[in-house]
């Protein structure tokens, strides 16, 4: 027989092309496991204005608001729901008494409305999920923003069009990009008081 005749094999001999495609499935399987696993998804919104923030799944609320109805549909302005944002270094979440003021009277029998309503009568705060997250070393008075001109969308992105909020975390380089366009201070302790 002459080299010629013999078959041609990969290394590992009859089970070499098999293991490549075991090993590239294999890579394959372990990448998308990774990168779709809750705990490990970085998935940044295309879609809003900001590329700098991570963001998870559509958080669930005790009560199911929606930004697009109340911003869009009915055109309320943020500031009827977060009260102290021009005020206060947090922007605040509308208690029950705020909600009431119009379910009152407003579809007062729907389901989301009387566990609202609920809340109230026991005296209780609305549950809110925390959505927006700065680390714990950061310092961001809404306040000085707001009175700077910096628009609600300009962090939150395009609210008005979002029944159910993701959770964001904003990181530094989201932040150093908007000083930097509107050359407001970059020093460290401008944030990190």
């Amino acid at each position: 027989m002459s080299p010629h005749d013999t078959p041609r094999r990969l290394r590992g001999g009859a089970w070499g092309p098999v293991l490549v495609v075991l090993l590239g499935l294999a890579a394959v399987g372990t990448f998308t496991a990774w990168s779709t696993w809750p705990s490990r998804r970085r998935a940044y919104g295309s879609e809003l204005p900001f590329d700098r923030a991570m963001f998870s799944a559509g958080v669930e609320q005790p009560i199911a608001f929606s930004h697009r109805l109340h911003v869009t549909d009915k055109q309320i302005d943020c500031r009827y729901c977060h009260t102290a944002v021009d005020r206060s270094p947090h922007a605040g979440l509308p208690p029950a008494e705020t909600c009431l003021g119009c379910h009152e009277h407003i579809i007062p029998q729907h389901a989301e409305i009387a566990t609202l309503k609920g809340f109230w009568l026991r005296g209780e705060e609305v549950p809110w999920v925390r959505v927006y997250h700065n680390p714990d070393h950061v310092a961001f008075p809404h306040f000085r923003h707001v009175g700077k001109g910096v628009e609600c969308r300009e962090c939150h992105g395009d609210l008005e069009r979002v029944d159910r909020l993701r959770k964001v975390t904003f990181y530094m380089g989201f932040c150093l990009e908007c000083h930097a366009a509107r050359n407001a201070p970059r020093t460290c302790t401008a944030c990190h008081q």
